[in-house]
């Protein structure tokens, strides 16, 4: 299950560019497993500390931490920040945290045939008795990056039927379907259906 409950904006964050953008940091924040304890309800300074401290703890920030944190607290360069954030995340597959983040939503059989794997090797990843292939890692963090682009406009059961259901942009395949079995992110379809996810964020469940 993916906690996204955000309900109210301190006015430094509700310019619609930054919220928007916000929005997507917290989204992949959630859905790569990083966030520990209870979900961000309002985007405020404390949300951005524990972002920043979830990221740090998963090791994608280092010595930037202090750079990202004196950023975000200057009006003018907080888009920026959050735009070069999304940046770090979308580069970063973080297995340790994203399979047990996927598995609660896909479930074992339903992930492995998404990521083109035995559902008894994707147990052997997810546990750590057999190191994650860099190939399985990188369709891994894809998937939670499409699953952080649907997570404001879908509950669970929404993503998990977005990635069965039939669309014309794909030429009436579902999503799974057209990425089939030997896929990686930089191929053109797997480019296509990442788009589709990107366009109906925030539209509503379609």
């Amino acid at each position: 299950m993916l906690d996204l409950r955000i309900s109210s904006v301190a006015p430094a964050f509700q310019p619609s560019d930054v919220l928007v953008s916000l929005i997507g940091l917290v989204s992949r924040v959630v859905a790569m497993g990083l966030l520990r304890g209870e979900p961000i309800e309002r985007l405020d300074a404390d949300a951005i500390k524990r972002v920043l401290d979830a990221l740090q703890t998963g090791g994608l920030l280092g010595a930037q931490r202090a750079r990202f944190a004196a950023m975000l607290r200057s009006p003018d360069k907080t888009g920026e920040a959050i735009r070069q954030l999304i940046a770090v995340l979308e580069e970063s597959p973080v297995p340790r945290t994203e399979w047990p983040a996927m598995r609660g939503l896909f479930g074992d059989e339903a992930l492995a045939e998404l990521l083109g794997v035995s559902p008894s090797s994707l147990k052997r990843y997810a546990s750590a008795e057999r190191a994650t292939p860099s190939k399985i890692a990188e369709r891994l963090h894809w998937v939670a990056m499409v699953v952080a682009d649907l997570a404001g406009s879908y509950n669970d059961f929404g993503m998990r039927r977005w990635f069965e259901r039939s669309r014309s942009q794909l030429h009436g395949r579902s999503p799974r379907k057209a990425l089939g079995s030997e896929w990686n992110p930089n191929d053109p379809a797997a480019q296509r259906v990442r788009v589709l996810a990107a366009s109906l964020a925030g539209a509503g469940a379609t």
